[in-house]
C-alpha cells in the first residue's frame, strides 16, 4: 500500500468518527506536479461537525496531513467539499 493510501485512509476513518453521517464520507486523490491533494466530500449537515468551532476539526486536519507529507517529502493537502 503506497503513502498516499494511507494517509487516504487515515483522513477517512478520521473525519467518520466526527461525522454523523460517515458511510456518505469519500476521500478522493488529485495529484499535480509534485503535490497531493486529498478532496474529502461530505454530507452537507456534517459541514458543521467539520467546520465547528471556527473549522478547528478541518484546520487541524490539514494541519495533520501537511505534516504528514513533509516527512515523507511531498506536498500534501486537504480540501472539504459539502457539494454532495
Amino acid at each position: 500500500m503506497s503513502d498516499e493510501t494511507h494517509v487516504r485512509e487515515l483522513l477517512l476513518r478520521t473525519v467518520q468518527i466526527v461525522a454523523s453521517r460517515p458511510k456518505a464520507i469519500v476521500v478522493e486523490l488529485e495529484r499535480e506536479a509534485g503535490s497531493v491533494t486529498f478532496i474529502v466530500s461530505v454530507d452537507p449537515h456534517d459541514m458543521a461537525d467539520l467546520g465547528g468551532n471556527v473549522g478547528q476539526i478541518a484546520h487541524s486536519l490539514k494541519i495533520l496531513v501537511g505534516g504528514i507529507g513533509r516527512k515523507l517529502g511531498q506536498s500534501m493537502s486537504v480540501e472539504i467539499d459539502c457539494r454532495r
